[in-house]
């Protein structure tokens, strides 16, 4: 039997990922900018977490996020700033969230309970910053650059 090439795999995941993580052409592009290495760390990633939808820590618009907003010097898939606290605002957590917004948007999201991001587990972090942005809150993080 004939064996696929390698890049087909690779696209295929690719294609995968992108279709569970419901990424935006540009968002595509983004990961076809990455380095091999990371590419291949977000495709392992998704493999080893089922590639499921209930990984939104793999999003790439929040991956760009944490890295901009507390994870400035951790590596791929920047998700060492869960617990950032910001020393001039009430500002925490992956996403940096104000604790109004926090309030806010976590309840809308149906993850309310807790009063500061930086208190909430990190999935309940991703599933609110992914829900933000799936209902028109990129605004929020236009400066990071992402």
């Amino acid at each position: 039997m004939r064996r696929k090439p390698k890049y087909i795999i690779l696209l295929a995941s690719i294609a995968l990922a992108a279709a569970i993580t419901a990424c935006t052409p540009a968002q595509i592009d983004a990961y076809n900018s990455m380095s091999p290495e990371d590419q291949a760390k977000v495709v392992a990633a998704l493999q080893e977490q089922q590639a499921t939808p209930a990984a939104p820590s793999l999003h790439p618009f929040l991956t760009c996020v944490r890295h901009h907003e507390s994870d400035r010097d951790g590596g791929y898939p920047y998700d060492n700033g869960y617990r950032a606290e910001n020393p001039y605002s009430s500002a925490s957590g992956a996403y940096q969230f104000i604790d109004s917004t926090w309030r806010n948007v976590s309840a809308r999201a149906g993850h309310g309970g807790y009063s500061h991001a930086a208190h909430a587990p990190e999935w309940v972090q991703d599933a609110v910053a992914l829900w933000t942005i799936n209902n028109g809150g990129k605004s929020a993080w236009v400066g990071t650059g992402c």
